[in-house]
């Protein structure tokens, strides 16, 4: 069987590189599985980089931009068979200063947002923000797992076929925006967040995770705590599995669905140009017509 190759961008200064310390426990973990390990940190993504590669991570990218192209590629290689593991960190894109949403959200239906998520921590009642989840939906990637704890995670919005991956259990849960005018993190919406979802994507498979802290070494929070290691390897296990035939074929329709949805968007945009146009007209040449009407009668 042949190595299956992961490859980690790096050339928008993403926070989850396997070269750095902090992350060996997960370099160590990409080797158990016997990935093959590759970086692009050349000036950007590109098709030819793209090939032959079985895994793309985007790792929390942080003040710079993914260009209209570079989107379209990375769509493509997800659409033919490659897959792609997304992360951002509290306060997405918003925070980040980036712009991943471009790609997750307007192709495959997963939208992260600009806040942070807390939880009362029950051994002393003070706000974190360290989620813990001990329960889990029916899913490959979350079979076998009992306590998970992820810290300093942005919930995650779903639309499209896009699917609910990991969500928060605690019911003394709330998420909180950034107000940069006032420099200080404000309340916005309490109750359930979601923090991790799934697509599928054409051929391909997409997870995104809310949360990069859980690839480092950090003893409280990382991949050594609590199932962390565990959910990561069937992250890994579960997005290399081929997508089934039929559902690859229903994804298609899918896509031709959703593009035959926003054809019809933009028609109904142009008639409305048409008949807006066709109004200024008639109300133009009304008004020339009165114009020479009141020259004749001078």
């Amino acid at each position: 069987m042949l190595r299956k190759t992961i490859l980690f961008d790096l050339c928008h200064n993403e926070m989850v590189n396997f070269e750095e310390d902090e992350y060996s426990e997960f370099l160590n973990l990409l080797k158990r599985m016997d990935f093959k390990i590759k970086k692009n940190d050349s000036d950007v993504l590109t098709k030819k980089g793209l090939q032959n590669i079985d895994i793309l991570v985007i790792g929390n990218p942080i003040d710079d931009f993914f260009s209209n192209i570079e989107i379209r590629d990375v769509c493509d290689f997800v659409r033919t068979g490659g897959n792609l593991i997304l992360v951002s960190e509290y306060g997405a894109d918003y925070l980040q200063k980036t712009n991943m949403n471009d790609l997750s959200g307007m192709h495959f239906g997963i939208f992260f947002e600009k806040n942070l998520i807390k939880e009362i921590n029950t051994s002393d009642q003070k706000a974190s923000s360290l989620i813990h989840v001990n329960k889990f939906e029916s899913h490959p990637i979350l079979s076998g797992l009992r306590d998970l704890i992820i810290g300093g995670a942005c919930s995650i919005y779903l639309n499209k076929n896009a699917k609910p991956l990991l969500k928060t259990t605690n019911k003394s849960v709330w998420s909180e925006i950034y107000n940069y005018s006032t420099e200080k993190w404000e309340k916005e919406k309490e109750g359930e967040h979601l923090i991790a979802a799934y697509s599928e994507y054409g051929q391909g498979k997409i997870v995104a995770i809310g949360d990069v802290d859980i690839f480092t070494n950090d003893t409280s929070i990382g991949i050594t705590a609590y199932d962390n290691a565990k959910y990561i390897q069937n992250i890994l296990k579960w997005i290399i599995e081929p997508v089934k035939e039929e559902k690859v074929i229903s994804n298609i329709f899918t896509q031709i669905r959703d593009l035959q949805n926003k054809l019809k968007e933009l028609t109904k945009t142009v008639n409305n140009i048409i008949e807006t146009m066709s109004i200024l007209e008639k109300r133009i040449s009304f008004l020339e017509r009165k114009e020479s009407n009141n020259n004749l009668k001078e």
